[in-house]
């Protein structure tokens, strides 16, 4: 085989593997982009009031078992409004829903005093 066509091989194989490389990362980007419109998955569950953060800007819940996410402990969540923690106090126990961010945040989406 002479040297032109080694040439003419090389430029094509390295064509396709160029173009292949292109397709992989467009289908990557696109998947990327997809995963993060994505609403959050939300999840139910209860405890009780451990504390309550300055300007209650967080809030420190010891949860019972939550089926999917994670199993009993104590754990900081923020809600999505200090208001939406106005008349829960330390030592109360709760239903709540809330959501977890890409950073790892837990944003509260609801809080409701249990008797």
């Amino acid at each position: 085989m002479n040297r032109s066509v080694r040439s003419r091989l090389h430029i094509a194989h390295l064509t396709r593997t160029l173009l292949l490389g292109a397709a992989i990362a467009t289908t990557l980007a696109a998947s990327c982009s997809r995963a993060s419109t994505a609403a959050p998955r939300v999840h139910h569950a209860t405890g009780a009031v451990r504390s309550l953060g300055p300007g209650r800007a967080y809030v420190n819940i010891a949860h019972d078992d939550i089926p999917g996410y994670m199993s009993a402990m104590t754990m900081s969540f923020e809600p999505q409004s200090p208001s939406q923690l106005d008349g829960i106090d330390v030592g109360d126990r709760i239903a709540f829903d809330f959501y977890e961010t890409e950073d790892a945040r837990r944003v509260l989406t609801r809080v409701e005093k249990r008797r």
